[in-house]
């Protein structure tokens, strides 16, 4: 019986695969590093995602060029490797500039971005590299079954293949996936046009003064207010219907289970918010840890109030 080739062009789930490899390698290093430098990566806050990204482009900017074959301990387990069109590894710079077109809008995507950048043109940017690179590398990942390129490959010129299967001649890239592509681009530029009247209106400029009130606490590092309701229906048919106003703080010091502080930012939700009286419940989220992109790590607690309560004990 005559054997199949497999195709050169490395299918989806493999390479995937590989990437899920290779995260839990990062993870793994990122946790046992975040034991010794624990104290360290909470002081930084947000800034701790810089430490993961340069960690990982480091990781794969060179495992994938030719320094390594193309190949990171992922690729290597399941005979995969990132090419350009003549079937040669690609250089180290090309492939540092590869993993930042995948890697930026991840690490921006779960970054505390201040209200004045919210509220600021920076908006347009950061939607456009946000939103238009997440999306699109989503897409290609899934739809672009031909050459099974991404974002980032696109930018560089760059495949992944299966070591050990002959090459073959590349095909072009479908005309409307590009323009796909470009239209979730102009979309999430266009975005905060959108968005604009949101931030301009009463209920969220109060929501962000009451947010300004609680960072400003000397135990709180950085913490968001939201409104919402849940509704509960029972087995005969009846529902209940609770409002709330909830904020999660992030803590300098593990001590969420703090219930003066909690009852501290809930007084300052009330002062600063006072249509939280009209709701059902104030929830405070206490929450102590770090997040440095590889690996995190968190410890939170839930305390509730009812803002007549609170009222009434001051």
């Amino acid at each position: 019986m005559e054997e199949v080739q497999e195709k050169w062009i490395c299918g989806f789930w493999r390479r995937i695969g590989a990437l899920f490899i290779d995260t839990l390698v990062l993870g793994v290093l990122g946790y046992v590093v975040g034991i010794f430098l624990e104290d360290t990566f909470v002081q930084l806050g947000g800034w701790g995602r810089l430490i993961g990204f340069a960690v990982s482009i480091t990781y794969f900017g060179v495992m994938n060029s030719s320094v390594s074959n193309g190949q990171t301990i992922g690729k290597k387990l399941l005979n995969i490797k990132v090419v350009d069109e003549t079937n040669s590894t690609i250089s180290l710079p090309k492939s540092f500039l590869r993993y930042s077109f995948l890697a930026i809008p991840f690490s921006l995507n779960g970054a505390q971005i201040t209200n004045e950048a919210l509220l600021s043109y920076l908006m347009y940017p950061l939607s456009f590299i946000i939103f238009g690179g997440l999306f699109s590398i989503c897409y290609l990942y899934i739809f672009n079954r031909v050459t099974r390129q991404s974002l980032h490959d696109l930018a560089v010129g760059s495949y992944v293949v299966i070591v050990e299967a002959p090459s073959e001649k590349l095909p072009s890239v479908w005309k409307p996936h590009l323009a796909v592509v470009t239209s979730l681009f102009i979309a999430a530029l266009l975005l905060p046009v959108f968005t604009s009247d949101l931030a301009q209106s009463e209920p969220f400029k109060g929501l962000l003064a009451t947010q300004e009130a609680i960072n400003s606490i000397e135990s709180v590092k950085y913490a968001g207010v939201t409104v919402g309701s849940t509704t509960f229906t029972s087995s005969d048919s009846d529902s209940t219907t609770t409002t709330y106003v909830s904020t999660q703080a992030f803590l300098y010091k593990n001590n969420v289970d703090d219930s003066d502080t909690a009852k501290e930012l809930a007084i300052t939700i009330i002062k600063t918010y006072p249509e939280s009286l009209n709701k059902n419940m104030i929830q405070v989220t206490l929450t102590y840890g770090y997040d440095i992109g590889i690996a995190s790590k968190w410890n939170s607690y839930n305390h509730q109030f009812n803002p007549q309560d609170i009222i009434g004990s001051e």
